[in-house]
């Protein structure tokens, strides 16, 4: 049989070619090529190292930075094909690598390898092995709870191993849109191949029929469709889908002509469970329904050059993920797509603020310290850069609820202190999460301080020592000494000045002025 260039793509076939030996008429299974479909969500990976199913892709990226490499391994089986005798096994294995070069794009190769064994058509026996290339380049964004996206496809089929045929190369293009449906999500997609994989073939005629049927390869370009909805169940999942492919154009012989129509129709199931947040494991299950061949095409050594498949397909796989976010799970067919039924999803409304701080001519104030008052929440001061700048993120504000903002932190007043200035302050309010501009902050220069002295007595006209001296507005206090005096230094300014010891209290109105000293005297009851 004929092989072509699958080069690491038959490291995942080695568990399966056993299993393509003769089996029962009724042993059944089999596959075909198959194209993708802080914390990120788990995500379900089957063919190609990105989300999707055995053929359909969802509209939905790897998270930046996130690297994934699986592998499938399967058993196919079809009989009657090339006559009521003829029967072929299939045994597939594919090992595919795919990035999230960033939250909206992922890049992957696969590397798409199978072995078929034919019977019942001479010769008897007749084996081979293929294997393919792909390389995809997915883009998808979130709009609201939908997810749109695109993915370009290219496919290099070789000759004989090892080698490319560039006259080959064969490119496809899909249209991807993936919606909540419930705790699912329900994706499709729409393509078109240009299909030269034919091109790969020097001499069809020196090939024998066998040969053809597990080429692979198609005289025709494509147009391609699908449906996957897929259930998460925790750190489970279960899927089904269905995919057509239409194959356009004329034959080059007439007699070629496809005998069925021209619709490949499939319909298959997949389970998987993540194992871990790196390993996870998948089976499936899938069913095919392909152009045949007529007699007159057999007898003339002439059938149509079309992709062959099995009649049914299943097999298993496995995937690891390294890299990026860690992966959460779904908690039982809630939160990932929000059903009336789950609980609500609160997270975190945070704000960013930011502002300036200057002096009374304008230039930048360094290393002034910036306070934040908030009613429910404590924030750790900062100060001004060089450039008289401060910002302070992840300030709580609030929270969303099933993604809603609840504003928490209405108004929020940045304080400002430094050396040589007055304080100065700001308020904002709060209508959002995000970036918060405070308004610029200018500090006037302090007046040069003054002082208030006294002494504090008894009615006797005694010293009184220990008494509380307090200075209001600031509060700033002390106490007199053994001979009842004290001195307390003070901004300029108006002040109300209080003596206390025991119950004994009295209050006078001091004006301060600057580089002033003001008297006073204190009588207590004692």
């Amino acid at each position: 049989m004929r092989h072509r260039w699958g080069i690491a793509a038959f490291l995942c076939i080695g568990a399966s070619v056993a299993g393509a030996q003769p089996a029962s008429e009724t042993a059944v299974s089999t596959t075909t090529d198959a194209e993708p479909g802080s914390t990120a969500p788990a995500q379900a990976v089957v063919y190609g190292a990105m989300p999707g199913g055995i053929h359909v892709a969802t509209a939905e990226t790897l998270a930046a930075g996130v690297a994934e490499i699986s592998t499938l391994s399967g058993l196919g089986r079809r009989t009657g094909l090339l006559g009521k005798d003829h029967k072929f096994n299939r045994a597939i294995g594919d090992i595919a690598f795919a990035y999230g070069v960033t939250d909206m794009i992922s890049v992957g190769l696969s590397l798409d390898g199978r072995y078929d064994k034919h019977w019942g058509l001479a010769p008897s026996g007749d084996d081979g092995y293929v294997g393919d290339p792909h390389i995809n380049v997915r883009a998808a964004k979130a709009v609201g709870a939908n997810h749109f996206g695109g993915q370009l496809g290219i496919w290099v089929p070789g000759k004989n191993a090892p080698s490319v045929a560039a006259s080959a190369i064969s490119i496809d293009v899909r249209g991807l849109v993936s919606i909540p449906a419930g705790p699912g999500l329900l994706s499709f997609e729409a393509g078109f191949r240009l299909d030269n994989s034919a091109k790969s073939v020097d001499n069809l005629m020196r090939l024998s029929l066998q040969d053809r049927v597990s080429l692979g390869v198609s005289d025709y370009n494509a147009a391609f469709g699908g449906a996957h909805l897929q259930f998460p169940a925790g750190k489970a999942w279960v899927s089904v889908e269905g995919s057509l492919e239409a194959f356009l154009g004329s034959p080059p012989a007439a007699d070629a002509k496809l005998a069925e129509g021209s619709l490949v129709l499939r319909g298959g199931a997949t389970a998987g469970f993540h194992i871990n947040e790196s390993w996870s494991a998948v089976a499936w299950l899938e069913a095919a329904k392909v152009p045949g061949v007529t007699a007159s095409q057999v007898m003339a050594a002439n059938i149509p050059l079309i992709p062959y498949e099995p009649v049914f397909t299943g097999g298993l796989g496995i995937e690891a993920r390294f890299g990026g976010p860690k992966a959460t799970y779904v908690e039982k067919d809630c939160h990932k797509h929000n059903p009336p039924d789950c609980p609500s999803v609160k997270a975190p409304l945070l704000a960013d603020l930011s502002g300036v701080v200057v002096d009374e001519a304008g230039k930048p104030i360094v290393g002034a310290k910036i306070t934040f008052t908030l009613k429910n929440s404590q924030v750790p001061a900062t100060a001004t850069d060089a450039s008289g700048a401060w910002k302070a993120t992840g300030v709580p504000v609030g929270e969303t609820v099933d993604g809603k903002p609840t504003i928490e932190e209405p108004v929020i007043e940045v304080a400002v202190d430094v050396d040589g200035k007055k304080p100065g302050k700001a308020t904002v309010n709060v209508t959002a999460g995000g970036a918060i501009s405070v308004p610029q902050i200018q500090l006037e220069p302090s007046l040069p301080p003054g002082q208030v002295k006294g002494v504090v007595r008894n009615q006797a006209g005694k010293p009184i020592a220990n008494a509380t001296i307090t200075a209001s507005p600031g509060d700033k206090t002390t106490t007199t000494g053994p001979d009842g005096t004290f001195a307390l230094d003070l901004q300029p300014g108006q002040y109300k000045v209080t003596a206390k010891i025991g119950g004994s209290t009295q209050e006078l109105d001091v004006t301060v002025d600057p580089n002033g000293v003001a008297l006073k005297e204190f009588v207590l009851k004692k």
